[in-house]
């Protein structure tokens, strides 16, 4: 009977786990440069087995014209390198200052990257989209996600395959009916978790009477 419980906690878990991570899709729709999570859970069902951590879905998301010359977007494959202090940070997210020392840096205060090392420090009000530092992951996996739009890991390959607009914010790459769909799953999944817990109730409940009844 405990193999009955146990695996109605892990259909539970897992359901709790897509419900997870969809909810915290769905709350960054409207996030620009965020980046999709998919829950390992989606992969390893088959062997019911329970993974609470995420990957990333880096799949390019479309791009919004918005007027301003300090908005960035990366076409194609690639990240944005910002700097945090003493750590690296890697990002889709394009929204950028000019900070009073001419520094591009992001609403966190993380500061743009330039091609070759070293902060992008603008000579006037224009920027040189070459010499923005794009880089790209062969393996996103590996990459750990910072907050909604910023992720840190091994350090990347700098391309030249990818191109920088100006002007443009890439948005989020979450489609509600994708995460809807996760959704639904889940509840399924519960709703399984669920009776069996009450199967489980009433086998024991039967035992209960059936043993205590020759008594």
């Amino acid at each position: 009977m405990t193999g009955l419980v146990d695996s109605a906690t892990a259909v539970m878990r897992m359901a709790q786990a897509r419900l997870d991570v969809a909810a915290h899709n769905i709350a960054n729709v409207a996030t620009p440069g965020y980046k999709r999570r998919i829950g390992f859970a989606d992969t390893v069902a088959a062997r019911s087995e329970v993974a609470l951590a995420t990957r990333i879905d880096g799949a390019q998301a479309s791009l919004t014209e918005t007027g301003n010359p300090f908005d960035l977007a990366i076409s194609g494959d690639g990240y944005f390198r910002v700097r945090d202090g003493e750590r690296t940070l890697y990002t889709r997210q394009g929204q950028f200052r000019r900070d009073v020392d001419g520094l591009l840096v992001t609403p966190q205060g993380y500061v743009l990257q330039q091609a070759g090392g070293g902060d992008l420090v603008l000579d006037g009000a224009k920027i040189d989209l070459a010499r923005i530092a794009v880089e790209r992951c062969d393996d996103p996996v590996v990459l750990t996600a910072v907050g909604e739009s910023f992720f840190a890991g091994q350090a990347m390959i700098e391309t030249d395959g990818a191109e920088v607009r100006s002007g443009m914010l890439e948005a989020s790459n979450v489609t509600l009916g994708d995460e809807m769909t996760q959704t639904m799953v889940a509840m399924r999944q519960a709703e399984s978790g669920a009776r069996l817990i009450q199967l489980y109730d009433e086998l024991m409940g039967r035992a209960a009477a059936t043993f205590g009844g020759k008594g």
